[in-house]
């Protein structure tokens, strides 16, 4: 073959100085697209081609070799650098193969293409060689001349040579320091003079010796690690080592050795086991075993040394399992639940943010997961877009796992209240709404919208939702003096001042009218009261209504043995009953379907028309015979007020009887598909 090229002389000048340090050399390929530049009327890249295939002729089957290139696939992009042939014996074929395969349009990332070579041979016990063949300089903001000292001052014995294509002379001096600082050569090629030249000199001069020290010969140390790992995820790693009083492993990001490190952890004499936390940032990083040095071992090397590494592999931090599983549209201040996938930090958490708030800091509300999968996540009150989002915590700060959008609209809120009522009258409220840890319902003046105690209104009854839960109805007192005025809904939510959002809100208002010919209604006699009790016991079950009646009864006014007539015993057609004062939890195993019903109503046998088909159940209260039904044929519901629940379609059958609201709310609320 004739030889085109003085410079391949050069390269298997280094490629044999190679093999007399270590049999381990990953040759360095300049793909960018400048290598279509020519050198006496030919591009680079053959040339590059054919000198390797005219040195890589005579390297011996035992030689370990291995080809990263860089800028070879597409333009533009630093993170272009793919290793085509890992380092192992009887790779010349494989190695010329792909380097005629490649196409040369990128950009130069050379400094992390080296890096990546250098962690392709990690090792602090063995020497290693990259050969870099480059036509320009760093493009991707690398910097080649700190990599090299990072290198060295990490303790890698790895050594790097430079051939240089048509460089300037500070274009040189910018890649030689590679080469001169882990001990390799830096060698200028600008035409066939020049390489002659260069030949001549890498011929004749004399191989370069290597300082040494008295630095005793390093103890040996290994390292055993997943290869790949979620973001923060603690990881267990496995070592073996001298377990000198200060020695440790720790994590960095991979820059040679590592210029600094995340999190560490001591070693400890008679165990083999340590557990390190992984950044949360995606990437390559090296975990290392590194021993200080002793007074005598620091002055014998100089060089401001003060440890060295035992011990170096790589682990990828990849994404793995990260996932946030929540409904699209969430009502204000209510509380939705949040499934979620992720590593479980100590440190991670869900915050709800502003849609398009940049960051991990500028949560609304952040809610740890160390309670495990599903959070119970307090929705806003300002309607419009957010964002949720799994922070987690690595050993490198925090960062965004994964997000997932939800859109706040408004809340849906009903009450359900006499229009009219007497002067200082208490009257049953029955409610739906969000039921906010700290939502209330008030009774004010028409038209106040304040909602602090410093607004100076007046309210004149009220009621913390979460006291009423369960029943979803709460008590009231109409104000001593007729007139107009108003029922509201307060939403609320915990004020962190980080961002904007309404701390406090009023989210639904119903009139209410005072009047001395206003009904009276009557509730029920507290069980906790002795002296309501002690009555309850002089007169007769039958001629009273008793404590275990909703407060959805009769009003005062109507006999009491007449409302007690309407309570019928159950009959060969009702499924479930409800005698308990509290009301009852149902759980239909036939069906799958779990809800709560109060005192005194009842339904039908819950059944499906198909495995595939919704459930069907008629709920009814039996002492007025409101009528509510769950997944209804159309021909019943059409015209009824419908609403959606858990589990399908409700419809108000009766909607002249007030209980029936009360109880579709209930059911709302309640109804779901049991696990």
């Amino acid at each position: 073959m004739r030889k085109t090229w003085a410079g391949a002389a050069i390269l298997a000048t280094l490629v044999q100085g190679a093999a007399a340090q270590d049999d381990r050399t990953v040759i360095v390929m300049d793909g960018s697209g400048s290598m279509w530049g020519q050198i006496e009327g030919r591009p680079k890249l053959e040339i590059a081609k054919e000198a390797l295939a005219e040195v890589l002729q005579d390297v011996p089957p035992e030689r370990a070799l291995g080809l990263l290139a860089y800028g070879h696939r597409r333009k533009g992009d630093c993170g272009d650098i793919e290793l085509l042939v890992p380092p192992a014996p009887g790779t010349v074929s494989e190695v010329l193969g792909s380097a005629n395969t490649m196409r040369f349009l990128g950009k130069t990332p050379l400094t992390e293409a080296v890096r990546q070579a250098a962690l392709g041979l990690r090792s602090t016990e063995e020497a290693a060689t990259v050969i870099l063949i480059t036509d320009g300089i760093e493009t991707c903001e690398g910097d080649p001349c700190a990599l090299a000292r990072e290198l060295e001052a990490g303790g890698v014995d790895f050594t790097a040579h430079v051939v240089g294509f048509g460089l300037s002379r500070e274009e040189g001096a910018a890649l030689s320091c590679l080469a001169t600082e882990t001990g390799g050569r830096y060698i200028e090629a600008g035409d066939a003079a020049g390489l002659r030249s260069a030949l001549n000199q890498t011929m004749t001069s004399a191989p370069e010796t290597t300082v040494t020290s008295d630095l005793p010969p390093a103890p040996l140390a290994t390292l055993d690690a997943p290869e790949t790992a979620g973001r923060a995820t603690p990881v267990d790693i496995t070592w073996t080592g001298p377990a000198q009083a200060g020695d440790y492993i720790d994590i960095a990001p991979f820059d040679g050795a590592g210029t600094h490190s995340f999190t560490s952890v001591p070693v400890t004499a008679g165990e083999d086991k340590v557990t390190l936390t992984l950044p949360a940032d995606l990437g390559t990083y090296v975990l290392r075993y590194v021993q200080p040095l002793t007074a005598e071992e620091r002055a014998s090397i100089g060089q401001g040394r003060t440890e060295r590494t035992l011990a170096l592999r790589d682990i990828a931090v990849v994404d793995i399992d990260k996932f946030l599983d929540a409904p699209d549209v969430a009502g204000q201040g209510a509380t939705i639940s949040v499934a979620w996938g992720g590593p479980a930090g100590a440190g991670d958490f869900i915050g709800i943010y502003h849609a398009g708030a940049s960051g991990v800091d500028p949560w609304l509300e952040a809610y740890g997961v160390d309670s495990g999968s599903p959070v119970a996540i307090h929705m806003p009150l300002d309607p419009g877009p957010y964002e949720l989002r799994y922070i987690v915590e690595g050993s490198d700060g925090d960062a965004i796992l994964v997000t997932e959008p939800v859109t706040i609209s408004a809340a849906q809120i009903t009450f359900n209240a006499p229009d009219t009522i007497q002067p200082g009258a208490p009257f049953p409220l029955g409610w739906s709404g969000p039921g906010g840890p700290e939502d209330w319902i008030d009774l004010v003046d028409t038209g106040t919208d304040g909602v602090y105690a410093s607004d100076g209104y007046s309210e004149y009854s009220y009621a913390y939702t979460k006291e009423s839960m369960d029943s979803r109805e709460a008590t009231l007192t109409a104000p001593e003096t007729p007139g107009s005025y108003e029922i509201r809904y307060i939403g609320t939510y915990p004020s962190n001042g980080r961002a904007s959002t309404s701390e406090r809100l009023v989210l639904f208002r119903q009139a209410i009218t005072v009047a001395a010919d206003g009904p009276d209604w009557a509730l029920p006699v507290d069980e906790g009261d002795d002296e309501s009790a002690a009555a309850m016991d002089d007169v007769a079950q039958d001629d009273v209504t008793t404590a275990s009646e909703s407060p959805d009864q009769a009003p005062a006014d109507e006999p009491a043995a007449q409302a007690d007539a309407a309570m019928p015993a159950p009959q060969d057609d009702v499924a479930y009953f409800c005698e308990e004062a509290e009301g009852c939890i149902i759980e239909d195993a036939e069906t799958g379907v779990g809800f709560f019903i109060r005192y005194g109503w009842a339904t039908d046998l819950p059944y499906r028309e198909g495995p595939e088909a919704p459930v069907r159940i008629n709920f009814f209260d039996t002492r007025t015979n409101a009528q509510v039904a769950l997944n209804a044929p159309a021909d019943m519901t059409d015209g009824q007020l419908c609403l959606p629940s858990a589990v399908g379609t409700l419809c108000n059958l009766t909607p002249d009887d007030p209980s029936a609201m009360i109880g579709m709310t209930t059911l709302i609320q309640t109804l779901k598909t049991l696990e």
